[in-house]
């Protein structure tokens, strides 16, 4: 270990990503009127032009769309679902019911290969953007049981239904326990952000 270095895992979070675009106006259009971000920036260096999305304040941005996307990308080669290098963008949202909501938003607003999935340990919506990219909207469920687990998610039930035959299905599976528990399990192997103090 090179000297200073400390031994303990780096003060890091995750914070936003960006992606290639080849039409910024439609992946624009899109991430705004489908997705509900705000533009909170644009602006142009040598080669690339920038759009800054965000959906919170204290974030200047979550999203950055950059021009430079090349032409023609491979699929995956595992499931042509899943990016050739992002695999998915991931997106949580509060309840079933905003799930529901959204995947009638997704089927009018040109997404395409969209599939509800059910994970146990959360609902979920798989989507292409207009550019293939392959994004998730996510809701946590109150259990955990071990993964990869997938099954179809079936919108023609009730939201109660799937809450509980989820939970019924989680009962059953290999790992189940509350997702309370199991966070506060899993905390006490992983290194805590420490944020700076606030200062005005």
């Amino acid at each position: 270990m090179n000297e200073g270095i400390s031994r303990q895992p780096p003060n890091l979070k995750f914070s936003h990503m960006g992606v290639s675009v080849r039409d910024l106006p439609v992946m624009e259009k899109f991430y705004t009127e489908v997705l509900g971000f705000t533009v909170t920036d644009r602006g142009a260096i040598p080669g690339m032009e920038l759009v800054f999305l965000s959906r919170d304040p204290m974030d200047h941005h979550q999203i950055v769309l950059a021009t430079g996307r090349p032409e023609h990308l491979p699929d995956n080669t595992a499931n042509p679902q899943f990016g050739p290098s992002i695999n998915q963008i991931s997106f949580k949202m509060g309840t079933i019911a905003d799930l529901r909501d959204l995947n009638g938003r997704l089927e009018a607003g040109g997404a395409s290969r969209i599939f509800p999935a059910n994970h146990g340990i959360a609902w979920s919506i798989y989507a292409h953007d207009p550019e293939g990219n392959n994004l998730e909207f996510y809701v946590d469920s109150d259990w955990y049981i071990s993964q990869p687990c997938l099954v179809t998610l079936d919108f023609e039930k009730s939201d109660d239904e799937i809450y509980n035959q989820t939970r019924e299905m989680c009962e059953r599976s290999a790992g189940f326990e509350p997702f309370t528990q199991w966070r506060d399990r899993v905390a006490k192997r992983m290194t805590p952000f420490m944020a700076p103090p606030f200062q005005s």
